[in-house]
C-alpha cells in the first residue's frame, strides 16, 4: 500500500484536494538529480545491461512556481543497455549516433521521450479559476559530449499529447566524482527555455481566466525561464545497495518570474530534494 502525499502549505493557505495520481508524478528537475548521470552511463563492467530499482521520497514544489510544497513517494527506476538505449527517471532515449573523436571523449545523439505531469487547478487554491493543463509526453532529440567523469547535454522536445502542446530545450552540465570508496558524487547545472505554448499554458493568464481567477491577463512569452544546479550523494552499501540523497534549486526569470501566478502567488523560487534506497542488478 502506498502513503499519500504529505502536503506542506503556507502559512493561512488551506491545502489543496488530494489527487490520487499525483502521488506518481515529480518535476522533471528532481528526477534528474535521482537519475544516473550520463558520463557514468558506460563506466561499468558488469554487462551489457544496467538496472537499479529503488523506491524513496522527493520534496518539491506543487506545481512550477509555486511557494506551496509536498512530499511523495516516488519510484526510483534507472535501465541501460549499452549506452545505446536508457530509461532515467521521466526520460526514455536512444543513443543512435555515437562516436569518440578522442580518448575519453564521447558524442551521442538520439531521440528522447519525456513524460510531463498534468497540472490540475483543484491542487492548490491559487490554481482556481487558471483550468487545467493537462499531462504532456514531450518528443524530441537529445546531444550529449562526454568527457571522462563531466558532461554536456542539450535536449529539445515538442508535447505531442495536447497537453502545453509547446517546445522545451533544455542545457545541462555536470561532473561525477568520488569522494570515498563508498561515496560518490555529483553536480549539475541546469538552463530552461520554452517556446510561447508552453508559456501561454503555465504561466499566461487570458481574459477569461483574470476574471474567473482574480489575476491580472498577461502574456507570456518564448525565451529563457530559468536556470538550476543540483547535487547528489551515492552511499553504496556492499555491491548492490545504494542510499541517495539529491537536492536542487531553480530559480525562475522572465516572462516566467513576473507571471502573476509567480509574483503575485508563488515564488521564483524553486527548492526540491530526495532520499531514496535503490538495488542494482
Amino acid at each position: 500500500m502506498s502513503l499519500p502525499p504529505i502536503s506542506l502549505h503556507a502559512p493561512g493557505r488551506p491545502a489543496a484536494q488530494a489527487d490520487p495520481r499525483r502521488r506518481w508524478l515529480a518535476p522533471c528537475l528532481v528526477l534528474a538529480c535521482l537519475s544516473a548521470s550520463p558520463a557514468t552511463a558506460e563506466t561499468s563492467d558488469d554487462g551489457d545491461w544496467q538496472v537499479s530499482l529503488g523506491a524513496g521520497a522527493i520534496y518539491a514544489p506543487d506545481y512550477e512556481g509555486s511557494d506551496d510544497y509536498e512530499i511523495m513517494p516516488f519510484p526510483a527506476i534507472s535501465v541501460e543497455y549499452r549506452g545505446i538505449v536508457y530509461i532515467r527517471g521521466a526520460e526514455i532515449g536512444a543513443n543512435l549516433l555515437r562516436i569518440e573523436p578522442a580518448d575519453e571523449l564521447r558524442v551521442k545523439f538520439g531521440p528522447v521521450a519525456r513524460y510531463r505531469r498534468d497540472r490540475k487547478e483543484k491542487r492548490n487554491r491559487d490554481l482556481r479559476g487558471l483550468g487545467n493543463v493537462d499531462t504532456a509526453v514531450e518528443l524530441g532529440g537529445a546531444l550529449s559530449i562526454e568527457y571522462q567523469n563531466s558532461w554536456a547535454r542539450v535536449t529539445l522536445a515538442k508535447d505531442v499529447a495536447g497537453g502545453h502542446e509547446g517546445l522545451v530545450g533544455t542545457g545541462e552540465a555536470g561532473l561525477r566524482f568520488d569522494l570515498s570508496d563508498s561515496l560518490g558524487a555529483s553536480a549539475s547545472a541546469q538552463v530552461g527555455w520554452a517556446d510561447k505554448d508552453y508559456m501561454a499554458s503555465y504561466f499566461g493568464v487570458t481574459a477569461a481566466q483574470a476574471a474567473a481567477s482574480g489575476l491580472p491577463a498577461y502574456r507570456a512569452g518564448a525565451g529563457f525561464k530559468d536556470a538550476g544546479a543540483g547535487l547528489s550523494l551515492d552511499y553504496r552499501i556492499g555491491d548492490h545497495w545504494t542510499i541517495t540523497a539529491a537536492g536542487g534549486y531553480t530559480r525562475l526569470f522572465g516572462d516566467a518570474a513576473d507571471a502573476p501566478l509567480v509574483a503575485r502567488r508563488g515564488s521564483r523560487d524553486q527548492w526540491n530534494g530526495g532520499l531514496f534506497l535503490s538495488y542494482r542488478f
